[in-house]
C-alpha cells in the first residue's frame, strides 16, 4: 500500500508539472508563435517581416536633395561648400552643398561649367559681378538650365561671361529640352573658328542678352530649334553671318551690328520677327567685303509656313533684304537705308507694305516669284524703282519712287537704249557711298544706344523732304534693264 501511494503521488506530481509547463510548450509551437506576434502588431500585414517580430524593417528613406543631409528624419542644409573635407563639391569632392550663385569677381576659370555639371535638370544658376569681374569659361550644357544675373547690367567693357581663345561661349548638346539666358553680357573676342553660342535640336530663349563676337564663325548659330529672342543685341566682326538661326523663330526688339552679313535665317515653321534693327559697322568700309555685304537674309523655307517681319530696319549693306523661298513672307513697314539693292526676291512670294527703301540701283528686284508691293516709298535709285526679271512678277499699287537727279535716263524716260549711262556705286567700293559711311562706328567702339525700330528715311545723310532730295516729283513704278 505504501508503494502504491508513492506511485500515485508521483503520478499526480507529473500531471501537475505537465499542466504547469503546457503554456511554454504551446508557446514553442510555430503556429502559436506567429499568432502571438501578429496580434499586437497593427498594420503588420502591410509590411510583413516576422523575423524581427513587431519591429518592422522599413524601406530606405528617400534621399535628400543636393545641398542637404538627413538628420533625425529631416533634410537639413549642409554648409562648408568648397572646403574639401567632405563638404560640397569643392576641391575635396564630397557630396554636399552645390551653390547656385557664382560671384564672377572671385570665380576661378571653369567654375561655371563645374557648377552646371552638378545641378539638377531645370535648375537656375545666378551670376553676379559687383566689381566688374567676369567668369572665364566655355560652357557645355547637357541638361535644361536657366542662367540669370543679379546686380549686373551689360556694358561694352564689362561682360560677365568671357570665352577663352578658340573656344565657344556656350555649347548646347542635342537633346537638351530648353536653355534660358537672361541678362547676360557675353564676349568672345578671340573666337577663331568657333561660334559663341552654338547648338541644335533644343529650345533656347535669350532675354536682355548682349553678345560681342570677333572670329570667323557666328555669334549665334542655332539649328533645328525653337528660338525666342527678346531685347537682345549681337555685335560681330566676322565675314560670316553674325546670327544664324534655323527653326521656328520668335524675335522682338533685336539689334545686330555686323561688318559683312547681319542675320541669316531659315525658318521651318510659322515665325514672327518684330522690331529687328541691323546696322553695318565701319571696319571694312570701302573694301570688297562692303560690296558683298547683306543685311537680312531669309532663305531655304518650305512651302508650308508663313513668316511675318514687322518693323525691320537695315542700314548700310549692299544687299539690304534678301527673301528666297517659302510659302509667303510679309514685310510690314521695313526701312532700308544706304543700299545698292534694297529688297531682292527669288523663288518666293513676298508682300511688301508701307516700306521706305533707299537704294542706288534698284529698290525692289524680283528675280523669280511674285511680289505684292503697296504704299511703299523708294528713293535715291539710279536704275529702277521696281524691277521684275523674266521669271518674276510684280503686283504694285500706290508706290512712290524718287530718282536721283544724276540717275540713269532710263529711269526717267522709261526705256533702255542699250547705252550704260551710269555705273552702280557698289562697283566702286573704294569710295564712300554716303556721308553716313564716314561716320560709322567700328567694332571696338560700337554699343547700342539708339531705340530699335524704324527711323525717318534720309537721303544723303539729311532727313529732309524726300521729293526735294530726290530732285523732282514722284514717278510711278518703272521698268528698266538691269545690267548683269
Amino acid at each position: 500500500m505504501r508503494r502504491l501511494s508513492r506511485l500515485m503521488a508521483l503520478w499526480a506530481a507529473l500531471i501537475f508539472g505537465f499542466a504547469l509547463g503546457a503554456p511554454e510548450l504551446a508557446a514553442a509551437s510555430p503556429d502559436a508563435k506567429v499568432d502571438q506576434q501578429i496580434r499586437p502588431c497593427f498594420g503588420l500585414l502591410l509590411q510583413p517581416n516576422l523575423s524581427q517580430g513587431c519591429k518592422v524593417r522599413y524601406a530606405k528613406p528617400r534621399p535628400c536633395a543636393r545641398g542637404y543631409y538627413r538628420s533625425r528624419g529631416r533634410c537639413v542644409p549642409v554648409y562648408g561648400y568648397g572646403s574639401g573635407y567632405g563638404y560640397g563639391y569643392g576641391y575635396g569632392g564630397g557630396y554636399g552643398y552645390v551653390s547656385r550663385e557664382i560671384n564672377c569677381d572671385y570665380a576661378y576659370p571653369g567654375q561655371v561649367s563645374a557648377t552646371l555639371a552638378r545641378l539638377y535638370d531645370g535648375d537656375t544658376l545666378t551670376l553676379t559681378s559687383t566689381n566688374g569681374g567676369a567668369c572665364v569659361d566655355s560652357l557645355n550644357i547637357t541638361r535644361s538650365v536657366s542662367i540669370v544675373v543679379r546686380d549686373y547690367t551689360p556694358s561694352r567693357t564689362r561682360p560677365i561671361l568671357v570665352a577663352g581663345a578658340d573656344q565657344p561661349c556656350i555649347r548646347i548638346r542635342p537633346g537638351v529640352q530648353y536653355v534660358v539666358l537672361d541678362g547676360l553680357g557675353i564676349e568672345a573676342t578671340r573666337a577663331g573658328g568657333s561660334s559663341c553660342i552654338v547648338g541644335g535640336a533644343t529650345e533656347i530663349a535669350l532675354k536682355g542678352v548682349t553678345i560681342r563676337y570677333d572670329g570667323d564663325a557666328s555669334a549665334f548659330d542655332i539649328s533645328d530649334s525653337r528660338i525666342e529672342l527678346q531685347d537682345v543685341t549681337f555685335i560681330g566682326r566676322t565675314r560670316s553671318a553674325v546670327v544664324k538661326a534655323t527653326g521656328t523663330i520668335m524675335a522682338s526688339n533685336v539689334e545686330i551690328a555686323a561688318t559683312a552679313i547681319g542675320g541669316a535665317f531659315e525658318t521651318s515653321g510659322d515665325s514672327r520677327l518684330r522690331d529687328v534693327r541691323i546696322v553695318r559697322l565701319g571696319d571694312w568700309t570701302g573694301s570688297s567685303r562692303t560690296r558683298n555685304s547683306a543685311g537680312f537674309v531669309i532663305s531655304g523655307m518650305n512651302r508650308q509656313q508663313l513668316v511675318t517681319i514687322d518693323g525691320l530696319y537695315v542700314d548700310g549693306f549692299s544687299r539690304g533684304v534678301y527673301i528666297g523661298g517659302g510659302d509667303e513672307t510679309t514685310l510690314l513697314r521695313p526701312v532700308v537705308r544706304d543700299s545698292d539693292w534694297a529688297v531682292t526676291v527669288e523663288n518666293a512670294n513676298l508682300r511688301l507694305n508701307e516700306g521706305e527703301l533707299e537704294a542706288t540701283d534698284v529698290g525692289l528686284y524680283v528675280a523669280s516669284g511674285i511680289a505684292y508691293a503697296a504704299n511703299n516709298k523708294i528713293v535715291g535709285v539710279m536704275r529702277s524703282g521696281i524691277y521684275a526679271d523674266a521669271g518674276g512678277q510684280v503686283r504694285a499699287v500706290d508706290n512712290r519712287i524718287y530718282a536721283r537727279p544724276e540717275g540713269c535716263k532710263a529711269l526717267v524716260s522709261g526705256f533702255f537704249d542699250g547705252e550704260l549711262t551710269c555705273r552702280p556705286w557698289f562697283e566702286a567700293p573704294e569710295l564712300y557711298r554716303t556721308p553716313r559711311d564716314r561716320a560709322r562706328l567700328d567694332y571696338d567702339a560700337y554699343w547700342p544706344t539708339q531705340a530699335i525700330g524704324p527711323t525717318p528715311l534720309a537721303v544723303g545723310g539729311a532727313p529732309a523732304d524726300l521729293s526735294r532730295d530726290a530732285g523732282g516729283p514722284p514717278h510711278g513704278p518703272q521698268q528698266g534693264g538691269v545690267p548683269k
